[in-house]
């Protein structure tokens, strides 16, 4: 009977949040209408959202940050209970959870991930698609190589890791009630496999880290060309800079301060829910020359800002997701040009994102046609 109450509550809930959201956005409100999520490309809702400003206030109690320079000020400051903080979550799957302890650096994956990659290219041949080969793929073997994983438990991370990968937009785009009880589900597994003081870490990592190999192959398919290549053989971690600031793998940020701030003007008070919306930031034209074009070579030069990469619940992520991207960069290069030399191009259907997944708008979907 207590199941039962307990499922009818988080169907109820989930119910009343996407509601809300609904309902303000179509009322105007761009951050409801972004986290409504139901357009397929992101930027359009990330510009109707700085019309209103680097920093103004949603229907929704929560003061929303546009601007690069507000909000590199508002990430560098405290947040209120702790790393992990998530204000008003609409799906607490972490709930219960410790405090995540750190991801392996790049110095602990690149190995790992480099020899995945060199597997996944390997067996690429006519019609496939990059997200489903290479990049959902690499991120699941590196854990599981961290982790000293084997047999039957590689199987079942595997499928927990795919279970959880929408765990990260469910915190703020409620996800279908079937859905969400399947990510509870994968986030128990996790538990049982990694520890508690694992799994949060695993859930966060895995998708950043999926989201930003992700966004290198789809900017090599971009531009397969020479200047494609020159950038993957020279100097991958330009590429993987750019990539972070031009479709960085955590699009929005959330959290409560812990103290004043003083950002754009204006003071955020202790106690304030926050969203940063860093896909809107990185790509500030006050900070950054031409910010829609992807330009590796801007990071060559000394004084251009670092993208923001925030700590989604509490979990610092880019060395983890950076050092993976680098070693599939560097496997790609291996391989001869693999899908930079005119061996790949877009194949039909296009590039296809995940909707209702405001915090990744994750890629869920890269076709390419490779020769051999």
């Amino acid at each position: 009977m207590a199941l039962v109450t307990a499922e009818r509550e988080l169907g109820r809930r989930l119910q009343l949040v996407q509601g809300i959201h609904w309902l303000y956005g179509a009322q105007g409100d761009a951050y409801a209408a972004l986290l409504r999520g139901y357009g397929s490309e992101p930027h359009p809702a990330y510009e109707r959202a700085r019309t209103a400003g680097p920093l103004w206030h949603s229907r929704l109690g929560v003061r929303v940050c546009t601007g690069y320079a507000p909000a590199r000020r508002l990430l560098a400051a405290r947040t209120a209970d702790g790393p992990v903080a998530q204000p008003r979550s609409a799906l607490a799957w972490d709930e219960g959870l410790p405090d995540a302890g750190e991801l392996p650096g790049a110095g602990r994956v690149q190995g790992p991930a480099a020899r995945a990659a060199e597997r996944a290219l390997a067996g690429l041949r006519g019609e496939v698609d990059l997200v489903a080969s290479v990049a959902a793929r690499v991120p699941v073997e590196v854990l599981a190589d961290v982790h000293g994983l084997t047999g039957a438990d590689r199987v079942r991370l595997a499928e927990a890791c795919a279970g959880a990968a929408g765990a990260l937009d469910a915190a703020l785009a409620p996800p279908a009630y079937d859905d969400a009880v399947r990510l509870l589900a994968a986030v128990g597994t996790l538990r049982d496999l990694l520890g508690d003081g694992a799994a949060r870490a695993a859930v966060v990592g895995v998708r950043a880290a999926r989201e930003l190999i992700a966004g290198v192959l789809h900017a090599l398919l971009r531009d397969p060309g020479p200047a494609g290549a020159a950038a993957v053989r020279e100097d991958p971690a330009l590429l993987v800079t750019e990539t972070l600031r031009h479709d960085p793998p955590v699009k929005l940020h959330t959290f409560s301060l812990a103290e004043d701030v003083e950002a754009s003007g204006e003071r955020v008070a202790a106690g304030e829910q926050v969203a940063v919306l860093v896909a809107a930031a990185n790509r500030d034209p006050e900070a950054f020359t031409a910010p829609d074009r992807f330009v590796p070579d801007r990071y060559a030069t000394a004084g251009v800002p670092e993208p923001l990469v925030p700590a989604p619940h509490g979990v610092a992520v880019e060395s983890f997701a950076r050092g993976q991207a680098e070693a599939v960069l560097g496997a790609v290069a291996e391989a001869g040009g693999l899908l930079t030399a005119g061996d790949v191009s877009a194949a039909a259907g296009g590039v296809v994102r995940l909707r209702r997944s405001p915090v990744t708008w994750g890629l869920e979907r890269i076709p390419a046609r490779v020769a051999g």
